[in-house]
């Protein structure tokens, strides 16, 4: 793999080029007899987790990663992070090489993942907070600062002396969050970071990452399989399928490609039977005076008016269609990945130079 010099001023954020990862493993037979005959005449098969990934993102942007279950998507954070090796391709994350683990390189970036809490079970957060300012070597006034004002955003203030095992799971999380962000990394990796939270917790977490992803200073990966977190945090989408990106870009491009029909609720001053809107559109739920139909996107505002023009409405909307039946009509017909073309990469000045850092 090529090693790169790359200026965070003039080059981006997190680079790759046709990142790829290659699971091999030993197929056996069923019984212990097949696993006998595994540690000799074993066959060799593989899984391609991740396929030709290219993925170019700058400074300040809030990208939501999203994809079916065993698309690659944390197989691709953990690359990005250094904490797989690619089996082939090439990484820049603000010009280091990840899988070198460098102690500089650690010092920019945090993962956090919605499997695995980090904290110390009977640790209060502040002495683990301590904790983390000592690994990451945190000078004491930038620590205080970042304390503050990460405690005050995230509302935990009043939980900072309570051991962890005392806390509820959306409490956790959020001092989990305000650990990874202590040392102010610039590139944050979110994988799931609303897995298994009420709705209130989910809401908290949403408007800390949101928060954190105003000042442009920070580029932020967030994963999730709640549409939610995508649409009220992320101002760009990655989806990937079977291990290959299959859009990339703003929610508005998503839309334009597959939202080809579009949403209208009505809201009747009475009840009117379902019949009489036959060819206007589809009726995909009837509630009482409520009604939601299905129309093509360049009939939607004609229907709207017919609507008012011959029933009793009270209430009408046009709505986009919700963002999980987009996405599920990329899984079922992926699209060509979108061209991209390369920026400019900055090359070693010298052999055997250092790497510069962020």
């Amino acid at each position: 793999m090529n090693h790169h010099l790359i200026s965070p001023k003039m080059c981006p954020a997190i680079w790759t080029r046709n990142l790829s990862k290659t699971y091999w493993f030993t197929e056996k037979e069923a019984g212990l007899s097949g696993s006998f005959r595994a540690l000799f005449k074993g066959k060799k098969v593989f899984v391609e987790a991740v396929k030709s990934i290219d993925l170019t993102l700058q400074v300040g942007e809030v990208v939501g990663f999203i994809g079916p279950n065993g698309a690659g998507k944390t197989t691709t954070l953990k690359m990005l992070s250094g904490i797989l090796h690619p089996s082939a391709g090439e990484i820049s994350i603000l010009g280091f090489c990840p899988q070198l683990r460098e102690k500089a390189f650690l010092k920019c970036i945090t993962l956090v993942t919605g499997q695995r809490n980090r904290l110390f079970w009977d640790l209060p957060a502040e002495e683990y907070f301590e904790f983390c300012r000592v690994i990451y070597e945190i000078p004491e006034v930038e620590y205080r600062k970042n304390l503050s004002r990460l405690v005050e955003m995230a509302e935990i203030g009043d939980i900072l002396k309570t051991p962890q095992r005392k806390l509820s799971a959306g409490q956790r999380k959020r001092c989990e969050i305000v650990a990874a962000l202590l040392h102010d990394p610039q590139i944050i990796f979110l994988d799931e970071p609303t897995n298994a939270l009420d709705l209130v917790n989910a809401r908290k977490i949403r408007e800390f990452i949101r928060e954190k992803g105003k000042d442009g200073k920070h580029t932020i990966i967030l994963t999730s399989h709640n549409m939610a977190d995508i649409e009220q945090v992320c101002e760009k989408m990655v989806i990937i399928s079977q291990g290959r990106i299959v859009f990339e870009g703003l929610l508005p491009e998503l839309y334009r490609l597959k939202g080809s029909t579009r949403e209208i609720k009505v809201i009747f001053q009475e009840t009117k039977p379902l019949a009489l809107l036959e060819g206007m559109g589809k009726v995909i739920k009837a509630n009482g005076l409520e009604v939601w139909m299905e129309v093509e996107a360049g009939r939607a505002a004609a229907v709207a008016s017919r609507l008012f023009a011959d029933f009793p409405v009270q209430d009408i909307s046009i709505m986009d269609p919700p963002l999980e039946k987009v996405i599920e009509a990329i899984y079922h017909e992926p699209l060509p990945p979108q061209p991209r073309s390369d920026p400019p990469l900055c090359h070693d000045e010298k052999k055997g130079g250092e790497r510069g850092s962020a």
